[in-house]
């Protein structure tokens, strides 16, 4: 799997819009989109690479030094997506009590 380094940082609102309409992009040209917050892309990547589910691509979508910021923005894309996301539950297995910074991803299949 590949991993692209393309966020945002800044103001909540502002970042917010940019990534809701983002990952509406990504239904265009992906057939599955799932939503997800680490605090360490590298080995979350590798979590996700051995479930062998087969995503091709994990895009890194936004970065913040706060947790209540991460977990926030988790649950707004993907309630936001909900139709579109391979989410079972919106949001919730944040980073809590680990260190920052925080960032949101996109998984693409």
């Amino acid at each position: 799997m590949e991993i692209e380094y393309n966020y945002w940082t800044g103001n909540f609102n502002d970042v917010k819009t940019s990534l809701i309409r983002s990952v509406a992009q990504y239904n265009v040209y992906y057939s599955k989109i799932k939503i997800g917050i680490t605090n360490d892309p590298p080995r979350r990547l590798i979590e996700h690479e051995k479930t062998k589910l087969g995503w091709k691509k994990m895009i890194i979508k936004y970065h913040t030094l706060s947790v209540n910021y991460i977990n926030e923005m988790e649950k707004i894309i993907i309630t936001h997506h909900w139709d579109i996301v391979e989410n079972e539950v919106n949001g919730g297995g944040g980073p809590n009590g680990k260190t920052p910074p925080y960032y949101l991803y996109v998984l693409l299949k």
